[in-house]
């Protein structure tokens, strides 16, 4: 390579990589100050859900790097026959970076690095995509600030480590999109391997991401007028290319979720009417801005959570959008329409079955969310049409990019109009912030990890999310387990093992589930008087009993596992 080669690769890295990379982790940094003080002493998420995603990092490390099988299904949850994962929000993906990670830094550091990470590459990510379309640094720079700095993202990194990770969705669509407009079998394989990092940390975003490739490949057909413009040169080798490539990874992936449904249907989907966007929504900030008092009186009213409900867009971005559309005509950047066909398109899904305006259905009307439900029966595992405004947040952060590009070159004095604009963003923008989890393990979870057999364990002391961190220091398999969606089939065995508890029956749950350890509360003991329990352990506040050894079944169910799964 040449001098004058090697200068323009150094200058478009630092242009294009450096520069977004240092700007979005400023931009983090002083957004959620303080919280990377404390980046190795606080998991950054809560108590509830965000324990949940530090127990998948910690079993796909298991599962990959001491069990050698596939994570997707654990003897740990639900003992002593375990359960399917597959339906489980696992971001497995996540769970393959920490692997390294764990090598060299604490559980804690590796989950805020993951989080950490998603928010600035996710910036970036968008930025390329932003570039690629608008060819502005300054412009693609507020596209991914609008993106990944988003309500919706800051809503989700309470605890939701699978749609924090939305860093793929832009890297899909910008190789997608590539692929329409400069077709070859190189871009096909892109944009299957990114479909599946995409799949890999979230089924909704692989779902949002097959409808936005439908939707702008029809819009490539209507702009080139020849509706099989898809399955004709030169496009054809290239997609066909995609799809053998995508069929055997994201899309294997996707079937497998399918089937296991019709095989032993899924349980705990969300209810849509409580999970769509509200109309007033993206314009109304909600609970997770940084003065969500002032708007309490609205978001306060919704239904579901404020952690499903805050999308707002602010002022700043739907204006900016206005601008954009007012001057599609004129304005120096190609293909603008299908960036405001998908925020129609994901803008109407989101909002559900039926329309929701301050917290009140309004009317009867039935929307296109449950026309496509009937079209996809599978989508009724969801629930959560507002999870859709992530595609409305992307292509707004797109059609800034072609505003802001549009007002830098109108002249020096119209720039001006920037400042108070990007004020505005900033202000619009301001999380509140991150919740920060600190957990010092009780005693007996110690007292477990010592504990010589490997047998399953009832802990009626801690609640299901503490139940599986707790399960990531003493690793003993756990007779329940807090998973998303459970098979039906786990759900029915799950209440035969509570009522044989209730029942005080702890020999059959020794005998016939390998139960050998159960932590009770001193001040509310189902197990004392038991003669058959011995106490392994016990304080002030809890006492751990010990049932004995129970009859192994440890080999005759990883047989189980391993024949299941081939």
């Amino acid at each position: 390579m040449s001098a004058g080669a090697s200068g323009v690769v150094r200058h478009g890295m630092a242009r294009l990589v450096l520069l977004p990379l240092a700007a979005y982790g400023l931009a983090f940094a002083l957004l959620t100050h303080p919280l990377l003080a404390r980046f190795s002493t606080h998991y950054f998420a809560d108590d509830g859900d965000g324990l949940q995603n530090v127990w998948n990092l910690w079993w796909v490390n298991k599962a990959v790097t001491e069990l050698h099988q596939s994570p997707w299904r654990t003897p740990y949850l639900h003992a002593p026959d375990g359960t399917s994962l597959i339906g489980h929000t696992l971001n497995p993906l996540n769970g393959l970076v920490a692997i390294p990670l764990v090598r060299v830094v604490s559980l804690v550091e590796a989950h805020n690095g993951i989080v950490v990470g998603a928010f600035v590459t996710g910036g970036l990510t968008a930025f390329w995509l932003a570039y690629w379309m608008a060819g502005s640094v300054a412009g693609s720079l507020v596209a991914g600030f609008v993106f990944t700095f988003s309500n919706y993202h800051f809503a989700h990194a309470q605890g939701h480590l699978q749609l924090v990770s939305l860093e793929w969705i832009p890297l899909f669509m910008l190789c997608w999109l590539a692929l329409l407009a400069r077709p070859t079998p190189a871009m096909g394989l892109a944009a299957a391997a990114t479909l599946l990092l995409v799949i890999l940390c979230d089924y909704y975003y692989f779902f949002y991401c097959v409808i936005a490739a439908v939707v702008t490949g029809i819009w490539h057909s209507v702009r080139v007028r020849d509706p099989l413009a898809l399955l004709r040169p030169p496009l054809r080798r290239p997609l066909a290319v995609f799809l053998a490539a995508a069929a055997p990874t994201s899309g294997a992936l996707a079937i497998a979720l399918v089937l296991a449904n019709a095989a032993d249907p899924l349980a705990g989907s969300h209810p849509t009417t409580e999970l769509s966007l509200d109309l007033l929504a993206p314009l109304i900030p909600g609970g997770h801005w940084r003065y969500r008092d002032w708007t309490q009186f609205y978001w306060l009213n919704l239904p579901g959570t404020i952690h499903e409900s805050s999308v707002h867009l602010g002022l700043a971005v739907l204006g900016m959008m206005a601008f954009v559309w007012r001057r599609r005509r004129t304005l120096a950047v190609e293909a603008l329409a299908p960036w405001f066909l998908l925020v129609v398109v994901f803008g109407v899904l989101s909002l559900g079955p039926v329309l929701h305006v301050g917290g009140h259905a309004i009317g009867g009307a039935v929307l296109p969310y449950a026309w496509l439900e009937r079209l996809v029966p599978p989508l009724r595992l969801s629930g959560v049409p507002v999870r859709m405004m992530v595609m409305v947040t992307l292509a707004a952060g797109v059609l800034c990019a072609a505003g802001v590009k549009a007002v830098l070159s109108a002249g020096p004095w119209r720039r001006w109009v920037l400042l108070p604009w990007l004020a505005l963003l900033w202000f619009e923008y301001l999380p509140f912030p991150i919740p920060t989890t600190r957990i010092e393990p009780p005693p007996y979870v110690e007292a477990l990890r010592r504990a010589p057999r490997h047998e399953a364990l009832i802990d009626t002391a801690a609640d299901a999310e503490r139940d599986l961190y707790y399960q990531t220091v003493h690793e003993k398999p756990l007779c329940f387990g807090y998973v998303s969606r459970l098979p039906a089939s786990v759900v029915r065995e799950g209440k035969v093992k509570e009522a044989l508890f209730r029942r005080r029956r702890f020999d059959v749950l020794c005998q016939r589930y390998g139960v050998a350890y159960i932590v009770a509360n001193r001040h509310d003991d189902p197990v004392a008087g038991t003669a058959a329990a011995g106490v392994l352990f016990e304080d002030a506040d809890v006492r751990v009993y010990d049932l004995g050894p129970c009859p192994d079944r440890s080999a005759e169910f990883h047989r189980n596992v391993e024949a299941r799964f081939e």
